[in-house]
């Protein structure tokens, strides 16, 4: 049987029509359609405020992805909100937290995606910058206008690491973020770097798979192949 592997949901609030201000709860297809690729059997995980629920999911999967999403409430790693801050969604962040936390309790594998990375990083006592204006030092564009599956900047990957086994020392990515990690989560290592220095991704040695990507690998797959070791290692992995 194919591994299943858990994708953690976003709210969705309908903006218009017969069902304006309805919730709904989504993943992006790129994600389910990696998975699928890399010959998992992809689960979506509502975000539910009952840990014994997600106990359960945690069960459930043999490995996980958190996706990508908007902001994390700041108040939530000790900070006030910064006026370029977008929106969040408090009981969203308290549901993928726990998440986060129960799935590092086991060592199943796990996939952290852009919002998911930086979740990761506060998970662990690390905190984000709320918005590339507030990095105190020269930043460059992070939030490319284009085909997702375009390439928009080189990182630097360190040679020790997961991706470095997987992709050597430099890759080209796209970029699809405002926020990024500032101070480094506890048990987390920095693997690969912008070349204006901002942390593009983090992993968690000690475990047999915990990786942080800024990037959208899953989105890199609608034009090319080169990403699919990533999730093919998730799953090997496991």
């Amino acid at each position: 049987m194919a591994p299943v592997i858990g994708i953690s949901t976003n709210f969705l609030t309908v903006e218009k029509g017969k069902f304006l201000g309805m919730e709904r709860i989504y993943v992006n297809k790129d994600y389910v359609e990696a998975v699928t690729r890399a010959g998992g059997l992809p689960l979506l995980l509502p975000p539910v405020e009952d840990r014994r629920m997600i106990q359960q999911y945690v069960q459930l999967c043999n490995g996980f992805i958190l996706s990508g999403g908007g902001d994390i409430n700041p108040l939530l790693f000790g900070q006030f909100p910064h006026p370029k801050l977008e929106e969040f969604h408090t009981p969203l962040d308290r549901s993928q937290w726990w998440l986060t936390e129960e799935i590092l309790k086991t060592d199943k594998p796990l996939l952290a995606i852009c919002r998911g990375m930086q979740l990761l990083n506060v998970v662990q006592g690390g905190t984000l910058w709320q918005d590339m204006s507030a990095v105190d030092h020269p930043v460059m564009l992070h939030s490319q206008i284009g085909p997702r599956g375009d390439i928009f900047h080189p990182v630097k990957i360190e040679r020790h690491s997961i991706l470095g086994d997987l992709f050597g020392e430099q890759l080209e990515v796209n970029s699809f973020h405002h926020q990024g990690v500032d101070r480094l989560g506890k048990d987390l290592k920095v693997t690969a770097v912008a070349p204006d220095g901002m942390v593009e991704a983090i992993e968690m040695p000690g475990h047999r798979f915990v990786v942080g990507i800024q990037w959208h690998p899953e989105m890199l797959l609608t034009a090319s192949a080169q990403m699919l070791p990533l999730f093919r290692q998730l799953l090997i992995s496991i």
